[in-house]
Formats: structure tokens, C-alpha cells, sequence
């Protein structure tokens, strides 16, 4: 088949050391389509740019599969096995469904794998990002926007990590109305068989029975490694039509991603915060330095549509421009790694409180940065009324929390 053809040809030359997205994009956008690669021999991709050693070893690859290196055979099996699996497949730039949006990128993945319904990949979609330890308010904005989003028919788009992209993914799920036609899309930093963190293996079984996709630039069965997540970050930003970051440090990978964001001509947005939470910090910069202010996601969908709304623009930075900003980030991205333990446990002992048990410690876990209802605290809890009362009243006169206009903060 001509797809197995076109594969096998990208694969090969990906599979060569030294050639990156960047170079293999350099080639694709010299060719009328990808599937003409195939049309082509060594002396023509030196031509377009390729080093000669790469182009002779990419030539010899082609020839026969006999010669195939373990690694690149392995991986050749591998993408055809995942392409016989039920709402499995592979995207390439210039097929049907690959994101057009993303396409014209100069570092777009070659390769989209997909779980679920590739369908959506085109249609308006806005990216949700943040903290992977929030606080209660920024897990209740994110699942409520994207609730109010999907309702709208809008698509949600984030990277299936804990804390802000799970609520998000979880409101997209979780349409109240059921009017909606909208869906929510994750993209992962590991393969499609290697969910990353496992405790979202559900919700990403759920999003795709619930008609969204699963997409990764990885084999199936790559694990997650920290180096991929900044990577992962330019797929969800370049799709999306803007990216709204909900709670994010001042260096946070979700700051990597709005500026990403900004770089490929997409909107910017951010949720303000209290000037208390340090996870307010990244998007109140974020505000200062151009990106729209949001409260719900009436404002978004508003200032999309807006005749000031800025278009997604055609042309990305330069690729020097790209690398040097990207790169850049990257290093940054380190110390928010979502695969570092370092930086769960440092964010655990920040937030050490009283010692406390039994109810009160529950519900002074419910608190949070900003003042918090007896209703809230009711949700958040299980707890009664009578019995969150009770306990308020006992740990206010402890010092361990204070009424507040709005209800009641941690001290």
C-alpha cells in the first residue's frame, strides 16, 4: 500500500541520528506532498539539505528491509502493529486529519499517533494548562471552563498530567448540559501504551469512549522521560486556538507553554488569582506581559471572536528564532519536570499546616488561599453542615483558620 510506502520512507529517515523535526520538516516542505518522498533518491535529498552520510544510510534503508537495524526494524513493526489496532492509527502532515494548524510549524512531528477519533484534530479547540499541585480554586475554574467550554462546541485540549490538565479533561467529560458537540483531546509525552501518570489511565480510556483522541509523536510503548514534556507542550499549544493557563509558578512548564503559544501567532489567556497563592504569580506575569485576563469562558470565546482577536497567523518565527526561544524554555522546564519527584515532595512540605486529624484536618485541607463557603467546604468534603460548623468554630478559636468576608482562610 502506498501509506506503508510513505511510512516506512519517513520512519527510515527519522530513524537516522542527527535528523530531528526540524531537518525532516527542511525536506518535507521542499516536496509537493510527504508521500513524495518516495519519489526520491539520495542525491535529492542532499540537495535539499541533507548531510550525505544521512542520505546514502537513508538510500541503503530503503533498498531492503534485510539491512534494517534492529531499532529501526523493531520500530517499523511496531507502527504497523498499532495501525491493525481498533481507533489506532498514525497521521503525517498532509493527511486528511494531521492539524492543519500544527502542519506549519517548523518543528511539527512527522509522526501523530492516534487513539480514538482523529476527526477533531481540525475542528476549534482551546488548551488548558497549569500547576500540577493546585489548589482547590484553580481545579474548580478548570473543570468549570471546560465544561463551559465543551458546551459551547469548542474542543479542550491538555497534556493528561495531574492536577490542571486532569480537571480539565475531567469538565470537558463532564458536559452538564449534554447540548454540547465539543470533546477534549490529550496529548501525551509517552506512547499511547504507556499512559503517563498511570492514575489517569482511566480518564484516558474515558476520553476516548466519550468520542475524543489520544495523540503522541512517540512509538506506543515509549515511556514518559522528562525531556519529552517540553516537546509535548508545542503540540498542545500549536493546535489550539489559544491556551489558557489556570495557576502556574513563575518557572513552570505551563509558562513554557503560553509562551510557545505567543511564538506560533496563537491567543494567550490567564486566570488571575489571589496575590497570596504563589501559583497566582505565573499568570498574573503572564497578564503584565500581554495575555488576556479571563474569568470564564464566555470571555474567551468572546475575545476569539472578536474582530481585535488575533488570527492564527501563517507565518511562525524563524526557525533560528524557534530553536534559540524553545531550547531556551526547555532548560527552564527543568526544575517543573512532571516526572520529578523533587519537585512533588519540595511542593508537599511547603504546605505542611497544624497537625491536625479526623475532620478538622479534612476540612482544613479543604481550605484554600482564598476565603472558602460553608457550601464549598460541603462539596469538597462530604461532611454536614452542622458538622463543618462545629469544626470551624473549634479550629477558629485554636488560631488555626480565621472567618473572612467570603468565608474562611488557613492561617
Amino acid at each position: 500500500m502506498l501509506k506503508d510506502e510513505v511510512l516506512f520512507a519517513w520512519w527510515t529517515l527519522s530513524s537516522i541520528p542527527g535528523i530531528g523535526s526540524i531537518a525532516l520538516n527542511k525536506i518535507r516542505e521542499q516536496l509537493p506532498n510527504s508521500s513524495d518522498l518516495i519519489n526520491h533518491c539520495a542525491e535529492d535529498l542532499i540537495a535539499f539539505g541533507l548531510k550525505p552520510e544521512c542520505a546514502h544510510e537513508w538510500q541503503r534503508l530503503q533498498a531492503s528491509t534485510d539491512q534494517l537495524n534492529p531499532f529501526v526494524y523493531a520500530g517499523w513493526q511496531k507502527i504497523k502493529h498499532w495501525c491493525q489496532q481498533p481507533d489506532c492509527g498514525v497521521l503525517m502532515p498532509d493527511d486528511e486529519y494531521y492539524p492543519d494548524a500544527l502542519s506549519i510549524l517548523r518543528d511539527a512531528p512527522i509522526f501523530l499517533f492516534y487513539r480514538g477519533n482523529p476527526q477533531l484534530l481540525n475542528e476549534p479547540s482551546i488548551a488548558i494548562v497549569g500547576s500540577r499541585n493546585p489548589s482547590h480554586y484553580g481545579r474548580e475554574q478548570a473543570f468549570t471552563i471546560a465544561q463551559q467550554l465543551v458546551a459551547s462546541d469548542w474542543h479542550v485540549i491538555s497534556g493528561l498530567a495531574i492536577g490542571i490538565d486532569g480537571e480539565a479533561h475531567s469538565g470537558a467529560l463532564n458536559n452538564a448540559t449534554g447540548l454540547g458537540l465539543g470533546k477534549t483531546i490529550a496529548v501525551l509525552g509517552s506512547g499511547l501504551e504507556e499512559i503517563y501518570p498511570k492514575r489517569h489511565q482511566v480518564l484516558a480510556d474515558q476520553i476516548v469512549s466519550a468520542g475524543g483522541v489520544l495523540l503522541s509523536e512517540h512509538l506506543p510503548d515509549i515511556k514518559a522521560l522528562a525531556q519529552h514534556f517540553p516537546r509535548r507542550n508545542r503540540i498542545v499549544s500549536g493546535m489550539s486556538l489559544g491556551t489558557l493557563v489556570i495557576e502556574a509558578a513563575l518557572k513552570s512548564g505551563s509558562l513554557i507553554t503560553a509562551r510557545l503559544a505567543a511564538e506560533q501567532g496563537r491567543e494567550v489567556f490567564a486566570l488571575p488569582g489571589a496575590v497570596s497563592n504563589p501559583l497566582s504569580r505565573g499568570c498574573h506575569l503572564l497578564i503584565k506581559e500581554g495575555a488576556s485576563l479571563i474569568e470564564d469562558a464566555g470571555d474567551i470565546i468572546a475575545l476569539l471572536n472578536s474582530d481585535l482577536a488575533v488570527e492564527t497567523r501563517s507565518a511562525p518565527l524563524s526557525q533560528e528564532q524557534q530553536q534559540e526561544d524553545f531550547f531556551a524554555a526547555s532548560s527552564t522546564a527543568s526544575s517543573d519536570s512532571e516526572i520529578s519527584q523533587t519537585a512533588q515532595t519540595s511542593s508537599a512540605s511547603k504546605a505542611v499546616g497544624p497537625k491536625l486529624s479526623g475532620m478538622s484536618k479534612t476540612i482544613y485541607q479543604a481550605l484554600d488561599v482564598v476565603p472558602t463557603s460553608i457550601d464549598a467546604l460541603v462539596n469538597r468534603t462530604g461532611l454536614s453542615v452542622a458538622e463543618i460548623a462545629q469544626q470551624l468554630m473549634l479550629m477558629e478559636l485554636k488560631g488555626q483558620i480565621a472567618q473572612t468576608p467570603g468565608g474562611y482562610v488557613r492561617l
